[in-house]
């Protein structure tokens, strides 16, 4: 996968393979669930998935991150 330019955007999705915990794929299992059981048809659990993606903005999940490694240090030391 090819990272981006800052001054030059991508002109076309990329696909990226990432790895899922179970409870995380099972999440998006149960919504394209409850999709087809509301509308009849979804788009699978993988296009619900890349919609969250989307939605989501990196910078919001920085402070996510280093909270976790913070708090990985603090129970390392004691």
């Amino acid at each position: 996968m090819v990272a981006p330019s800052p001054t030059q955007p991508m002109p076309h999705p990329q696909p990226a393979l990432v790895e899922l915990p179970p409870a995380t794929l099972d999440r998006y299992v149960e919504a394209d669930q409850e999709l087809q059981r509301r509308l009849g048809k979804s788009p699978g659990p993988e296009f619900l998935l890349s919609l969250a993606v989307e939605r989501e903005d990196p910078m919001n999940l920085i402070d996510v991150f280093c909270a976790t490694i913070v708090q990985s240090l603090r129970e390392n030391r004691a």
